[in-house]
């Protein structure tokens, strides 16, 4: 029994001691008020300046959804199917520029692009398919082509983003690409892409010169 009284007094003497130790450092409130305790750290992504090339992206996207916008412009707003691009994509890599040394192999088929070799090319009707990117700044350099495929009769769509375009002949972007001919083993797949272009795109586009865009009104607004 001792010996049970003593371990009990020794743990009893340690938490005394404990909190005789705690007393020395009394925890304080912090004041921050000038030249006090440093201030907490705190959001400010609220209060950032941003750059000025993605205030006038914002901007833009806002003008573009409170604005009523013509039909011609409003166009490229409808894209191309997510599926339907993979695909697309998985095919050109195989058209994509590729050189020896510094030398591209004239022999191999490249992807054209650039607005006036491909205005050419359609007006020759030498290109099978024309994809042209919806971002284009500024938009009139690309609005009227599918105006000109429409009327050459030449399949064409529109896909989100010039610098996926820009990356099949290794440029940062490009407004617009085609090919002139295909490879043999790629004929059947490329036929099912241009069924879909002329279903999506061709076929549609009377009825995509009927239909503003734009004018949706803000929440602030709606209450």
């Amino acid at each position: 029994m001792s010996y049970f009284f003593k371990k009990t007094n020794i743990q009893k003497n340690r938490i005394i001691e404990n909190e005789q130790h705690l007393k020395k450092f009394e925890i304080k409130q912090k004041s921050f008020k000038t030249g006090r305790d440093i201030q907490p750290k705190r959001d400010l992504s609220r209060f950032v300046k941003w750059p000025l090339y993605i205030q006038v992206q914002r901007e833009r996207k806002i003008l573009c959804q409170r604005l009523k916008i013509p039909p011609i412009i409003n166009q490229f707003s409808r894209s191309l199917d997510k599926n339907m691009v993979k695909q697309l994509m998985f095919t050109l890599l195989k058209y994509r520029t590729v050189s020896v040394e510094g030398i591209p192999n004239k022999n191999i088929i490249y992807i054209k692009h650039g607005i006036n070799t491909i205005t050419n090319l359609i007006q020759k009707k030498k290109a099978l398919f024309i994809v042209i990117a919806n971002d284009v700044n500024p938009i009139e350099l690309v609005v009227w082509l599918p105006t000109l495929c429409q009327k050459m009769d030449i399949p064409f769509c529109i896909i989100k983003d010039k610098s996926r375009l820009g990356k099949l002949v290794n440029r940062k972007a490009t407004s617009c690409i085609t090919v002139t001919s295909l490879l043999d083993t790629e004929k059947d797949e490329v036929r099912k892409l241009i069924d879909c272009f002329r279903l999506n795109f061709n076929n549609r586009y009377e009825d995509g010169k009927k239909r503003w865009g734009g004018s949706s009104v803000s929440f602030k607004t709606k209450i």
